[in-house]
């Protein structure tokens, strides 16, 4: 028999106490500074020095951005996770850091005429670089927190990343104009503040490995087919699928029914961020009330029900609505999946799993929206809201059967993981 709701209490966690953790306190203010930076350096470049705002439709505008979007996927994706898995996870983030911050520094010869094409250049080796150190910023969470306290670490993880493309934007839309240069040094020394942190961690971060054996590739294969592992990759891959479908398809509609050219997709992107961010905030309650099949059970059913009502009322506000709410549902689901993700997989392995599990769902994202642009193309906007509908209802069946290799919950440590090696190599004595 299912049950929704956990039939143990879960151990209450707040996300304020983390940050009694002095690794994680320096962990989550160098990614603050270091996304902040970066979403300063990338508004500058996007509006000063190498783009213009789109003067076309929505359809334009998604097709170009899932094209930007897929090529770091592709090409540093797969490498993301063996470099996380082999090098110390603090080396990896203090170098990239600081290649951040020469990148960035460099980037103020792009406002030169003649030197434009260098702003698409810095833009290439930045969208590489963050593929690579949000898989090691990713994995580096159960090494500085309990496994209890993950999906709040995770949400956390994410409020910050929100409040610091926020803050990277709203200084680059006050000061952009007077001084981009000057804002690119900011960015710089941000890159080099975040740099400082980092290298201040004093926790274990891993050991650098030097070969990868055929062995090991299969013990990998392994993880991957893990039942929690499996279901946690499934789960948040296909919302994520059926959530790109609707987010093209309203759009779409936005932008047939007021003609204001990218209007339909910079409101599904405001309205899709800011049900993200709500679910950030919710996804701790959620983990500590509801066990990882209810809240995928949930997600789904709700996610089918909202796609159902709007597509009989075809009105784009109350589309936006849905696209926020569905968002904020897939959020829920998401910090759940990472956080099943980086407790159930070994430390020497989770850059890996962590990273083809990136790499799926945000590639079935680009697929969904592709999707969602070509249907919506061929028929009309209430029909693909019922398709994705019956999907996301099809897919509450699949999981509500789907083994998720739920066993007897493990007794959580009290001691810090920071301190696991030193109790191990502690000889035990009697009583």
């Amino acid at each position: 028999m299912l049950k929704l709701r956990r039939t143990s209490t879960a151990v209450h966690v707040r996300r304020r106490d983390l940050f009694s953790y002095r690794d994680f306190r320096y962990a989550i203010s160098g990614q603050y500074l270091s996304q902040t930076s970066d979403a300063l350096t990338t508004f500058v470049l996007a509006e000063v020095m190498v783009f213009s705002f789109s003067q076309g439709p929505s359809l334009s505008a998604m097709t170009y951005a899932l094209l930007v979007s897929a090529i770091p996927l592709l090409l540093i994706g797969p490498i993301a996770g063996h470099i996380a898995d082999r090098y110390n996870r603090k080396l990896i983030l203090c170098v990239g850091h600081l290649f951040r911050a020469v990148i960035t520094l460099t980037a103020i010869a792009a406002s030169f005429h003649r030197f434009h094409f260098y702003g698409y250049i810095v833009f290439a080796l930045l969208m590489g670089l963050t593929r690579l150190l949000y898989t090691a910023r990713a994995t580096l969470f159960p090494m500085l927190v309990r496994k209890h306290e993950l999906v709040a670490a995770d949400s956390t993880s994410l409020i910050v990343g929100v409040i610091a493309g926020s803050t990277g934007g709203g200084i680059g839309i006050l000061l952009t104009r007077h001084s981009p240069a000057a804002l690119l040094v900011l960015a710089c020394l941000g890159q080099l503040a975040a740099f400082a942190l980092y290298r201040s961690l004093r926790t274990n971060l891993g050991t650098t490995v030097h070969r990868f054996s055929r062995n090991q590739l299969r013990h990998l294969i392994n993880l991957v087919r893990m039942p929690k592992t499996k279901y946690a990759m499934f789960a948040t891959a296909s919302h994520r699928a059926l959530l790109g479908i609707c987010i093209a398809s309203t759009a779409l509609l936005v932008d047939s029914e007021y003609g204001l050219k990218t209007t339909g997709y910079v409101a599904v992107l405001g309205f899709s961020a800011c049900g993200a961010f709500l679910g950030s905030v919710s996804s701790e309650w959620a983990s500590e009330h509801f066990p990882r099949r209810s809240i995928t059970i949930v997600v789904f059913a709700l996610s089918s029900l909202v796609s159902l009502v709007v597509s009989f009322i075809s009105v784009p506000q109350l589309a936006l609505v849905a696209v926020g709410v569905t968002a904020f549902l897939f959020q829920n689901l998401r910090i759940r999946s990472d956080a099943t993700i980086q407790s159930n997989v070994e430390s020497t392995k989770v850059g890996h799993v962590f990273a083809a599990y990136d790499m799926l769902y945000n590639l079935s994202f680009i697929s969904g929206c592709a999707v969602g642009i070509s249907l919506t193309g061929i028929t009309q906007y209430s029909a693909v809201l019922v398709l994705a509908s019956v999907g996301f209802g099809v897919m509450t069946c699949v999981f509500a059967y789907m083994n998720d290799g739920k066993s007897e919950p493990i007794p959580t440590s009290d001691s810090h993981p920071s301190t696991w090696q030193v109790l191990a190599n502690t000889p035990a004595t009697a009583a």
